[in-house]
């Protein structure tokens, strides 16, 4: 069973571990870890207090940073240990997620612009693409996606 809660000080280390692993891929391409990831501390760039640990069965399989702002809210990051990947779990937590915050009616987020999976994983949970950005720093393109809640 999929459970989420606030991130405790003690999964950090677990978590971090496992955020660079989920994000192996990205670096390998990019030459970058995301920006959540502040490879100098080992620690994330987000404050835990906008983080959540996902688990699958009481174990820890993963981790979210979720920042809400009135009736807006942002997925910063979403990561899931690789070997618990394409089981339904990231799509499970982004549900989770948001039934967790049922005041928010605009949710935002942003992806690699050329990780076609995840684009397509994330439209397939009612996000529409509704801009790019480049970043400035790694030059990498960005994709931004919202959903926009139909209950009001």
């Amino acid at each position: 069973m999929l459970s989420i809660r606030k991130m405790h000080k003690e999964d950090i280390k677990i978590l971090f571990n496992m955020a660079m692993l989920s994000f192996q891929r990205d670096y390998e391409k990019y030459g970058v870890y995301p920006p959540l990831l502040n490879m100098k501390r080992k620690c994330f760039q987000p404050p835990r207090m906008f983080g959540k640990t996902i688990l699958a069965d009481g174990k820890i399989i993963g981790g979210a940073f979720v920042m809400t702002f009135s009736r807006k809210g942002e997925l910063g990051a979403i990561f899931l240990d690789p070997h618990q990947q394409h089981k339904g779990y990231g799509k499970q937590a982004i549900l989770m997620i948001e039934e967790m915050c049922p005041k928010v009616k605009r949710w935002k987020l942003e992806t690699p612009g050329e990780n076609f999976g995840l684009h397509k994983f994330y439209e397939s949970l009612g996000y529409v693409k509704v801009g790019e950005r480049k970043d400035k720093k790694s030059g990498i393109l960005a994709f931004k996606y919202e959903k926009i809640s139909n209950v009001l």
